[in-house]
């Protein structure tokens, strides 16, 4: 997956830091994938030690709930990898979908702002959300990543180091000597 991101780099240009979905953004598929498999599991056990009379009925019934349970973790492992992010020494660079491919980069010198979101249960769990607002007010957020505040961190240092690589000395730095300064006024 990461070879997009790669494939996108220009030359001189390294990965800083690679980041990814946090896990509780498929809590969802993982607590009913949990489900489905304590029901097959129920529906095997029935089937063998309180129902020997429906046991084909409960038995299949129960692998059934177990193939669902799989698929469903699977689908949530499909989503939490088909977002991925990087920060390069120059900018952002995010790729969403597995089949589709969506990439969204966001130069270093766009950034005007750098925002960071985290509900008291996010911060118990480690994750949370990075906004970034670029000129002319548009926003990219990216949700539910993990060590979120350690990406705030590193895109605000790389904004900052690209400032001051980009900035040119305006004034001339000339030493000020007796001979090259001028007098006001009258002579004493």
């Amino acid at each position: 997956m990461a070879n997009y991101i790669k494939q996108s780099l220009e030359e001189g240009e390294q990965i800083i830091f690679k980041g990814r979905l946090h896990w509780s953004y498929i809590f969802r598929y993982l607590f009913y994938s949990l489900f489905f498999t304590i029901g097959g599991i129920v529906a095997i056990a029935l089937a063998y030690y309180k129902f020997p009379e429906h046991k084909d009925a409960l038995f299949y019934t129960g692998i059934a709930l177990l193939v669902l349970a799989f698929f469903i973790w699977i689908i949530g492992r499909i989503i939490r990898t088909r977002t991925e992010f990087s920060i390069t020494n120059t900018r952002f660079v995010q790729k969403d979908g597995i089949f589709n491919i969506k990439m969204t980069e966001i130069p270093f010198s766009k950034i005007e702002t750098v925002n960071f979101y985290q509900s008291l249960w996010q911060r118990f769990l480690g994750t949370g959300c990075v906004e970034m607002v670029g000129s002319g007010g548009t926003s990219h957020i990216v949700h539910c990543i993990e060590q979120p505040m350690k990406v705030r961190n590193i895109i605000c240092a790389s904004i900052k180091k690209k400032a001051e690589d980009n900035q040119t000395p305006s004034v001339q730095n000339t030493p000020i000597t007796p001979n090259n300064t001028e007098e006001n006024g009258s002579e004493s």
